[in-house]
């Protein structure tokens, strides 16, 4: 039996309406938080230990399953208690007197669509915290070279910012691309069913 140019239509509207649906991706999939910056930055190096520890994400964490390690130089643990959650940021203090080094930070949060992520960034403290701080406080106030050398870090810290924002450019962009794509294969697939609905549309 010969098919009929209204099916060969609606055949057609269907593989273009599939393929319209092949371009959309998994939600879950493309949910997960995403970290932009830390403090410390990753890799950088402060006067003295800070009084804590913090990440950004993209997304508010959920508390729950929230884990936060900042080991010193030996290994040990110089987290105080659990973490805080604030918005997008989450807090992590540390013990006071906690040693001079570098410091690994293991972490673990769970995102906004319910699946843990997880990351480990490094820094370095040339001083410890509580009464160090304070004694390098005099000798920045004493040398005006020591104080300029501090403040290249904490210039360089919004790298990371800038950076983040240019991946979330681009990933605007791809998501435009693909809509845009989209709605030219659903117009597609519209003016293939109006042809095939068509009176007197012949064989």
């Amino acid at each position: 039996m010969r098919t009929t140019a209204r099916a060969r239509l609606l055949r057609t509207a269907a593989s273009v309406l599939v393929a319209a649906a092949a371009l959309l991706p998994a939600p879950a999939a493309q949910a997960h938080d995403v970290i932009e910056s830390t403090n410390p930055a990753d890799g950088s190096t402060v006067a003295t230990l800070p009084a804590s520890v913090v990440l950004t994400f993209d997304h508010t964490p959920i508390g729950v399953g929230t884990e936060i390690l900042v080991k010193d130089p030996t290994g040990t643990n110089q987290a105080d208690g659990p973490a805080k959650i604030v918005d997008t940021s989450v807090t992590q203090p540390l013990k006071s007197g906690a040693p001079a080094g570098k410091y690994t930070v293991v972490w673990r949060v769970v995102s906004a669509d319910s699946h843990p992520i997880e990351g480990t960034f490094t820094f370095t403290a040339k001083a410890a915290g509580g009464a160090a701080a304070a004694a390098s406080g005099a000798q920045s106030a004493g040398a005006q070279s020591t104080g300029a050398a501090q403040s290249a870090p904490a210039q360089a810290a919004p790298a990371s910012g800038s950076s983040a924002s240019g991946s979330s450019g681009g990933a605007m962009a791809l998501w435009l691309g693909i809509g845009a794509a989209v709605l030219v294969l659903v117009a597609l697939a519209a003016f293939f069913v109006r042809r095939a609905l068509r009176p007197g549309l012949e064989e």
